[in-house]
């Protein structure tokens, strides 16, 4: 009974052992091929037909152009451009082009810079080629130069009166240099905007303030190229006060824009037969004399207009002889302003009337007055004769 239990185990025993041999055999076989199979050391490709960029560090390279931008972009100006660039044994040709033409063209040499002088309005551009030993070139284009005429504002000024009053008109004017100039006017008054023009070609505007305060212009200049700048005028004080008579012929004298060569200037008011004498310079006279005076009655007017003090002489005699009168002074042909009337000798005065009109044509002023004319005016003083 107990004799088959061990045969069947010893059958399955020798059974496993058989099956260990077998996977061993089958392992040893599989790592035997692994061992002999060929192993594919170095692939070669046919690059002839594949279109693919190969870099070469060793070709030249330009990273950049720059330019100085500390210049101002104007007639005249000398600008540097400098080209960055990778290499060996680098040469550099440089040109030039103004507004899309060739203008300029420096051979190859081993400078990696320019140096140009731009002398006409227009926009320049440089392009740079490098060469290397092996003659390989690449090239680059720089940024853009617009060269413009620079905008310059010489002055703002303001053609008013000592004293400006409410409504009276204010004349602004700019002068300025530029390429093809528009102008933009506002007015402040008390630091605020009262008025705001409209972009003009006109450099002049005319303004009329109707309340006291001050005011001042400012302007804005622009060209074609859309630079801008500004510039203020001087501050006015508009007054609200009425003239004094004194103020009014002064007011009068300068809106006309009268000049003279010397520091005088005389105004003969044949309608109230009296004289003023101004002080000052143009647009800025200052009445400091007025005189009583008779001019030329009705047949025989005083002549009218401007003239210019030319010539005097201590005594002045008639045609007929019979007067006489001193310190006469010319403003005009046989026109002169000179004292009432003696008599042949020069001793006594046979007229002594003032502010009338009864003379030839000349101007009669006092004895007093006269002498002061031929002291202190002088030739070439402007004369104004209404």
């Amino acid at each position: 009974m107990l004799r088959k239990p061990k045969g069947l185990i010893y059958f399955v025993f020798v059974f496993i052992l058989t099956l260990l041999q077998v996977q061993v055999l089958s392992f040893n076989t599989i790592y035997a091929q692994n061992e002999e199979s060929p192993i594919i050391e170095e692939v070669e490709i046919d690059h002839s037909n594949v279109d693919i960029e190969v870099t070469d560090e060793t070709s030249p390279r330009i990273d950049s152009i720059t330019v100085d931008q500390s210049n101002i972009e104007v007639v005249g100006t000398v600008f540097r451009f400098i080209a960055t660039s990778k290499g060996e044994n680098l040469n550099y040709e440089w040109t030039i082009f103004k507004d899309y033409d060739q203008i300029y063209k420096k051979e190859y040499s081993e400078e990696n810079f320019l140096d140009f002088t731009m002398n006409e309005l227009g926009r320049y551009q440089a392009v740079v080629t490098i060469k290397d030993a092996n003659g390989i070139t690449t090239s680059k284009l720089s940024e853009e130069i617009n060269i413009i005429r620079p905008i310059i504002i010489n002055s703002v000024w303001v053609d008013k009166n000592d004293k400006q009053l409410v409504n009276m008109p204010l004349n602004f004017s700019v002068s300025a240099e530029g390429d093809h100039l528009f102008y933009h006017w506002y007015i402040f008054k008390d630091s605020n905007i009262v008025y705001d023009g409209l972009l003009s070609q006109d450099n002049r505007i005319h303004y009329t303030p109707n309340e006291p305060g001050i005011y001042k212009g400012m302007v804005y200049v622009t060209d074609r190229f859309g630079k801008c700048i500004n510039a203020y005028s001087e501050e006015i004080i508009i007054y609200e006060n009425a003239l004094s008579e004194k103020e009014k012929l002064e007011a009068i004298i300068n809106e006309k824009n009268f000049s003279s060569k010397t520091n005088y200037y005389i105004w003969i008011d044949t309608d109230r037969n009296l004289t003023y004498v101004f002080e000052g310079e143009n647009k800025n006279w200052r009445l400091t004399k007025t005189m009583v005076c008779t001019d030329g009655k009705a047949s025989t007017p005083t002549v009218k207009g401007n003239f210019t003090i030319s010539g005097r002489s201590p005594w002045l005699t008639s045609y007929n002889g019979k007067v006489k009168a001193k310190y006469k002074v010319r403003f005009f042909g046989n026109y002169y302003l000179h004292s009432i009337l003696f008599d042949s000798k020069g001793k006594n005065i046979v007229d002594s009337r003032l502010g009338q009109s009864l003379s030839h044509g000349c101007v009669r002023l006092s004895v007093d007055d006269a002498k002061w004319v031929y002291d202190n005016i002088k030739d070439h003083t402007g004369v104004y004769v209404n």
